[in-house]
C-alpha cells in the first residue's frame, strides 16, 4: 500500500510538471512566432520530437501495423493543423494567456465530439459546462462592440480541432500502445507541418540561436518528454485526478505569461479566465448512478 502510495504521489508530481511545462509552452511559442511563421514552428517541433520517440521506442516498432498508420494519419492531421493554427493566431494579437485559455475549451467540446463516434451522450455537467465556458469565453475576449479579435477567433477554433483530435486519440488508442500511437502522430504531424510551410513559404532564410532554442524547449520538454510524463502519470492515478492536473495549463499559462510576456491580465480576464476553468473542471467528472440492483442489494 505503502508502494502503491508512492506511486501515486510520484504520478500526480509529474502530472503537474507537465502542466506547468505545458503552460510555459505557451510564452516560447509566442518568442518564437517573433522570427519564425507558425507552420515553420510547428513543423521544426515535431520533426525534433518524432526523431527522440523513434529511438525510444525502436524495440515496438515490429507492431506498426495499418492501425497505427490510420490512427497515426489522422490524429496527426489533427494535431499538426491544430498546432500550426494555435502558433498562427499568436501573431495575430492573442497573448499566450488568452492563447492557454481559449485553447482549453476542447476539453468541454470533446464530449460532444465524441458522442458521434461512440453514441455515448454526453452527461448533464457537460451541457452545463459548455454554457458556463461560453461565458467565460464572451469575457475574455469579447470587446465593448461584442468584436473579438482576428487571433482570439482562430485560437478557438483551433481548440476546436484540438478537440477532433482528442476524440481521434481516444477512438484509436483502444487496443494499442499509447507511445507507438503517439508517435506515429508526431511524425504525421511533423509532415503536416512542412506541408504547410512549404504551401505559405514559411522557411526561413536563417535561425537565430535563440529561436533555435524556443523550437527545441517546444520538441525536447514540451512534445516528447511531456508525453512519457503524461503517459506514466496517467498510468499510475485516477483519469479523473490526471486530467485535473493537466488542466492547470491553462492556469500556468497565465503565470508564465504575466512573468515572462509580460502580459497585463484586466480584472474582466481574470473572471473569465476562472469561468473558463470551472468549466473546464465540471466537464471532467463522470457521474455513474447506481444501478437498481445494486440499490436493492443494499436495502434488502
Amino acid at each position: 500500500n505503502i508502494m502503491l502510495e508512492n506511486k501515486r504521489t510520484r504520478a500526480h508530481l509529474l502530472l503537474l510538471l507537465t502542466a506547468i511545462i505545458w503552460g510555459s509552452a505557451f510564452v516560447f511559442q509566442k518568442f518564437a512566432t517573433e522570427e519564425l511563421s507558425g507552420w515553420f514552428i510547428t513543423a521544426a517541433r515535431f520533426t525534433i520530437a518524432a526523431v527522440v520517440l523513434w529511438v525510444i521506442t525502436y524495440k515496438k516498432w515490429g507492431r506498426l501495423d495499418k492501425g497505427y498508420l490510420l490512427g497515426g494519419i489522422i490524429t496527426g492531421l489533427t494535431m499538426g493543423t491544430a498546432t500550426a493554427v494555435q502558433t498562427v493566431a499568436l501573431t495575430m494579437g492573442t497573448t499566450p494567456g488568452k492563447s492557454a485559455f481559449l485553447t482549453a475549451v476542447y476539453c468541454v467540446i470533446v464530449p460532444f465530439f465524441y458522442w458521434f463516434v461512440s453514441k455515448e451522450r454526453p452527461q448533464r455537467n457537460h451541457v452545463i459546462a459548455a454554457v458556463i465556458c461560453l461565458a467565460g469565453i464572451g469575457l475574455i475576449s469579447l470587446n465593448g462592440d461584442m468584436s473579438m479579435l482576428p487571433g482570439d477567433v482562430v485560437t478557438l477554433v483551433c481548440g476546436v480541432i484540438y478537440a477532433c483530435d482528442l476524440t481521434a486519440v481516444a477512438w484509436f488508442s483502444k487496443g494499442r500502445d499509447p507511445i507507438l500511437l503517439t508517435t506515429m502522430q508526431i511524425t504525421f504531424s511533423a509532415v503536416i507541418g512542412w506541408i504547410g510551410t512549404i504551401l505559405t513559404n514559411g522557411m526561413p532564410e536563417a535561425v537565430s540561436m535563440g529561436a533555435m532554442g524556443n523550437v527545441m524547449y517546444l520538441a525536447l520538454l514540451s512534445t516528447a518528454l511531456c508525453l512519457f510524463l503524461q503517459a506514466y502519470g496517467l498510468k499510475h492515478t485516477d483519469a479523473a485526478v490526471g486530467t485535473i492536473l493537466l488542466s492547470l495549463e491553462s492556469v500556468f499559462g497565465v503565470i508564465f505569461s504575466v512573468l515572462l510576456y509580460h502580459e497585463e491580465v484586466t480584472p474582466r480576464m481574470a473572471v473569465g479566465f476562472a469561468v473558463v476553468f470551472v468549466a473546464v473542471l465540471m466537464s471532467q467528472f463522470r457521474y455513474e448512478p447506481k444501478k437498481k440492483t445494486e440499490k436493492s442489494a443494499q436495502t434488502s
